[in-house]
C-alpha cells in the first residue's frame, strides 16, 4: 500500500500515484475528447498535463482493495463506486462553477441527463483495474529500489509541475 519499512505511508510514494494518475487521466481525457471532436481539445482545469481529479482517486484507491483484492472484485467495486463518485463529482462541480465539465449525452446508455454513462463507467472499471493491479505494485517496486533517486525524480517532477503552474496562471 505504500509504506516504509516502519510501516508509514510515505509522501513520495503518495506524490508518484498522484502525478502518474493525474498525468494518465488528463492523456485519456484528451485523447478520448479529441477523438470524438476530430481536433486537439486539451483537457482539464490547470495549464498542465494533469487532471487532480484522477490522482485524488488513485490516492484512496490503495485503502478500499487491499493488495491481494481478486481481480473481478476491483473491477466490479471499481466500476460501481467510480460511477457514483463521477455522478456526485458532476453536480458539485455543476454547482460551484455554475456550468458542466463533461456530458455524455452522446453516449449510448447515458443516464442522470448525460452525467455518467456505462461506456465511460467500464473504461474507469478497467482503469482501476490496471492501477491496482499494474501501476500501484510497480510504483512500489521503483520506490523500494529507485531509493534516492526515485525520491528526487518524483519531487523533481512536483515542484517543476507546481512551478509551471504557477507560472503559467499569471501569463
Amino acid at each position: 500500500m505504500g509504506f516504509d519499512l516502519k510501516g508509514r505511508i510515505t509522501p513520495t510514494l503518495m506524490m508518484a500515484r498522484f502525478i502518474i494518475c493525474g498525468f494518465v487521466g488528463w492523456v485519456y481525457e484528451t485523447v478520448l475528447t479529441s477523438v470524438v471532436l476530430g481536433q486537439f481539445a486539451e483537457r482539464g482545469i490547470l495549464h498542465i498535463p494533469l487532471l487532480p481529479i484522477y490522482g485524488l482517486f488513485a490516492l484512496i484507491l490503495p485503502f478500499i482493495f487491499p493488495r491481494k483484492t481478486p481481480w473481478v472484485k476491483i473491477f466490479i467495486i471499481g466500476t460501481l463506486g467510480s460511477t457514483v463518485f463521477e455522478l456526485a463529482a458532476a453536480y458539485i462541480t455543476e454547482a460551484i462553477l455554475g456550468y458542466r465539465l463533461w456530458d455524455y449525452l452522446d453516449w449510448r446508455y447515458n443516464f442522470f441527463d448525460g452525467r455518467i454513462a456505462l461506456g465511460a463507467s467500464l473504461i474507469f472499471g478497467f482503469m482501476i483495474l490496471f492501477y491496482m493491479k499494474v501501476v500501484e505494485p510497480l510504483t512500489e517496486y521503483m520506490q523500494k529500489n529507485g531509493g534516492i533517486l526515485f525520491t528526487i525524480a518524483v519531487w523533481t517532477v512536483a515542484v517543476g509541475a507546481l512551478g509551471a503552474e504557477i507560472f503559467l496562471r499569471t501569463f
